[in-house]
């Protein structure tokens, strides 16, 4: 037995019955490596890498599912999960991408390793908005893997369901072989031939299909009970009675849901500086140089509208009061009413005029000397007047 032909019966598989059927006619005509090795050049169109478009990662997850990339991958056009994997975590940290799409045309795959996948796609969400586009068929491990997405859509004739595990088994009886098994472990390696070793077989393939039908419950926020009467029990089910069942949400095509995850149909949240700077340099330093020029121009109006506070508050009000019309972002008209209110309040006290008092001055200088008794008296008022006038006109030298 090949070792490829090997690792099929000995997994256990959620997928199709055509599908896995038809990879084990593929194994068995090409029973070894050598075989298989010389039909590199003959994989399907299906080992696409990831792409991303209008800042959408695009993850192509086609034929067959493995766990581990191998022949069948390398060459059959198979898919596996932890490359799935890989390319998703990716896209999670790259700042190019603002959303992710699974684009699905898979009939299922190996049950070991798409639980694992299924969860790593669950828990991100949130992260980033992540879909599932199921293009041709989306059934077992495929559609688990899409359950796991905020949202599944497909196209009209897309089809999807197949929820359920199933395994290929041979009996090992072989009238050739003689085989020893530790009679510690009575129950290990069972023939499935037998009735108690297909006991055990349905014992384990029921315990994956509870897993199994559990999680897409989760994912798809519903209860087991909806599933498994609602999902088919492992019917599919095209498009339209897909959706009416509840196991996708809308029918499309994919590039209106490229469009729509898209950066035309980004929310203001998802535009962040990074992404802009990242996928449009041009535009970031074009707003770099407006926000320039408007951090300029508001200073420069703040400046004007201090100064045209200042000026009209000039000797009519304290200092404090200015400062206070200023720190309230007042506007020069604001502060203009503020001003004339508070002069109505408390009007200013006229300021002395200088002019009035030298005249006044002038006057006590020019009153010819009278004759009295006390004209001592008289002298040293004229003096003294003269004295203050010349103070103020700054004429102070020689004077005591």
């Amino acid at each position: 037995m090949s070792i490829a032909l090997n690792q099929i019966l000995n997994s256990q598989w959620a997928m199709t019955e055509e599908a896995l059927r038809l990879m084990l006619s593929v194994v068995e005509r090409h029973s070894d490596i050598e075989v298989l090795e010389r039909i590199r050049g003959q994989r399907f169109k299906a080992t696409e890498k990831a792409t991303i478009r209008s800042g959408v990662g695009v993850i192509p997850v086609r034929g067959p599912l493995f766990k581990r990339a191998n022949l069948m991958t390398e060459h059959c056009g198979a898919t596996s999960y932890e490359s799935v994997l890989r390319d998703f975590h990716e896209m999670l940290a790259s700042v190019q991408v603002q959303s992710i799409i699974l684009d699905i045309d898979s009939p299922g795959g190996e049950a070991n390793g798409c639980s694992e996948l299924a969860d790593h796609i669950f828990e991100a969400r949130g992260q980033k908005p992540i879909a599932a586009y199921i293009g041709g068929i989306g059934a077992s491990a495929a559609y688990w893997i899409a359950s796991a997405c905020d949202r599944v859509f497909s196209s009209d004739s897309a089809i999807v369901g197949s929820i359920g595990v199933q395994s290929a088994l041979r009996s090992e009886k072989n009238e050739g072989e003689i085989r020893f098994v530790s009679s510690q472990s009575p129950n290990k390696n069972r023939d499935p031939g037998t009735e108690e070793g297909a006991r055990e077989v349905q014992s384990v393939i029921d315990g994956l299909a509870e897993v199994f039908i559990s999680k897409v419950a989760r994912n798809r926020g519903v209860g087991r009970e909806t599933v498994l009467e609602n999902f088919g029990q492992g019917s599919v089910f095209v498009g339209a009675e897909a959706q009416r069942r509840g196991l996708i949400d809308e029918i499309t095509t994919l590039e209106t849901v490229i469009a729509n995850y898209g950066a035309q149909g980004m929310t203001t949240e998802s535009i962040t500086a990074e992404y802009i700077a990242a996928n449009h340099p041009a535009i970031a330093e074009h707003f770099i140089n407006i926000g320039a020029s408007r951090t300029l121009a508001r200073f420069e109006a703040e400046q004007k509208r201090v100064a045209g506070i200042r000026s009209l508050a000039e000797g009519l009000v304290s200092e404090d009061f200015v400062d206070a019309l200023i720190e309230r972002n007042l506007s020069c008209q604001e502060a203009a009413v503020e001003i004339l209110q508070a002069i109505k309040r408390n009007p200013p006290k006229p300021k002395a005029d200088p002019k009035k008092e030298f005249d006044a001055h002038f006057q006590g200088l020019d009153v010819p000397p009278i004759p009295s008794a006390d004209s001592t008296s008289e002298l040293a008022a004229q003096q003294d007047a003269a004295i203050i006038l010349a103070r103020k006109m700054g004429i102070t030298g020689g004077m005591t």
